[in-house]
């Protein structure tokens, strides 16, 4: 019973990142709706796509036994169900992260201008 509630818990990880993608999503469409950005924030809904089959893995994992649930990890289907969609969908969703907000981090305008003195 425990157990099973661990796994159900578990399942938060993927809902979590889920929501941040369709947040980060959101925000990226305005700020290229308003600087006149490629849509490249689709890319965020790719990887949000992306992230169902680890969902539902570990949502079908919830009522297995202990041997059957340690059975599913290592170099089995199971975990590859998992771990491929989500490491796909992570570096998806910092593909298009960096791409439209790197100039933060680079210190310029989005348009690649250098920022204006303010003398």
């Amino acid at each position: 019973m425990l157990g099973d509630l661990a796994v159900l818990a578990s399942a938060l990880a993927p809902l979590g990142l889920m929501l941040a993608l369709w947040v980060l999503a959101q925000i990226s469409r305005r700020f290229g709706q308003v600087m006149g950005r490629p849509p490249l924030y689709r890319g965020f809904y790719v990887a949000l796509t992306l992230l169902l089959p680890p969902l539902i893995v570990r949502l079908l994992a919830v009522g297995l036994a202990a041997p059957e649930l340690r059975a599913t990890g290592g170099s089995s289907v199971w975990a590859l169900a998992h771990d491929l969609p989500l490491a796909a969908a992570v570096t998806l969703a910092l593909a298009v992260a960096w791409r439209y907000w790197g100039w933060l981090v680079r210190g310029q305008e989005a348009r690649g201008t250098p920022p204006r003195s303010r003398d």
